[in-house]
């Protein structure tokens, strides 16, 4: 096949992708160029892990940096993108394909939860058109820069559960060892040189953190959260973010790296508690000489309270 890198007219119009701003609430690349950038990588990754052919490799990669083409026209449409390409004298039917059906996820998981989801022949359409292993892969890895994970994107696992039900895919390689597939947010509110911590669950501490939502930037998240975990009925503000936490979750074949974001809080007003939630058995302040010897769910997160407490 031909490769993109290789069109002029198609390098040419590539790069003014630099300068399409994504919605940061969707997407942490700087722009639709990073993006592509960064999908590329992240499809060429994981085709090799996957024992893709070179060709199929080469496919992938180039459909991360085509796929989003259609955004220097000022639409997200992947027709537009079919037309751009076209325009460039791209012609692989194999590669058309795969940019008209790359986001096929979104529309049909929201026809879905409407009570109307897609019909069996418009099932079997697809797969007569599309490898839906290379589809499978390429979906995952244009989740590459979402705040909170592939994992955590419920029309890419929605559609991932449908192929696999039908027993159109076999088990793919989706995540990589170094690279966190879920994200989540947490905060470390510091108030008078302290820094409050929570207990969820024996005796060990630890600062509240959760799920980054739909539509959420990663900061506010962690605003949202520590005010629900920690019962904290002030507004807060964010003062930057401090540093993450990476750890293994899941068994076997089936693990996956899970990453916390942490941010630095400040209360935007005089500090109002509420009642704990039913999952908190208790708040608490500590100051910088208390963090070395403060009992934690997990020793990566000392070096944030020290961060946050001699802020």
């Amino acid at each position: 096949m031909e490769r993109i890198s290789n069109n002029v007219h198609f390098v040419e119009t590539y790069q003014r992708l630099a300068r399409v701003q994504l919605n940061p609430r969707r997407h942490t690349a700087a722009n639709a160029l990073v993006h592509s950038e960064a999908v590329a990588a992240r499809a060429k990754a994981l085709a090799k892990a996957n024992g893709c052919t070179e060709r199929e490799i080469c496919l992938l990669e180039d459909l991360g940096r085509a796929h989003d083409i259609g955004k220097v026209t000022g639409t997200a449409r992947p027709e537009r993108s079919l037309e751009v390409l076209r325009g460039c004298g791209v012609s692989d039917p194999e590669f058309l394909a795969l940019v008209r059906w790359h986001d096929t996820s979104l529309p049909w998981y929201r026809s879905s939860t409407k009570g109307q989801p897609p019909s069996e022949k418009a099932w079997r359409r697809l797969a007569s058109e599309v490898d839906l292993r290379l589809l499978s892969i390429f979906m995952v890895s244009d989740r590459v820069d979402a705040p909170a994970g592939w994992r955590k994107n419920a029309p890419t696992s929605w559609f991932l559960e449908q192929v696999r039900t039908r027993g159109w895919i076999p088990d793919l390689v989706l995540d990589l060892p170094d690279q966190p597939s879920e994200i989540s947010a947490g905060g470390a509110l510091v108030h008078e040189g302290e820094a409050l911590v929570i207990r969820v669950r024996a005796d060990q501490y630890e600062l509240p953190k959760g799920g980054i939502e739909w539509d959420e930037l990663p900061s506010d998240a962690a605003v949202r959260e520590t005010r629900e975990e920690a019962g904290i009925e002030s507004a807060l503000r964010v003062d930057g973010e401090l540093a993450h936490v990476d750890y293994v979750v899941g068994d076997g074949s089936r693990q996956h790296v899970k990453r916390v974001r942490y941010f630095a809080l400040r209360a935007a007003a005089p500090l109002r508690f509420t009642a704990l939630s039913h999952r908190t058995r208790e708040r608490r302040w500590i100051a910088a000489r208390d963090v070395e010897e403060l009992p934690l769910i997990n020793d990566a997160l000392r070096p944030i309270l020290r961060a946050a407490t001699r802020a």
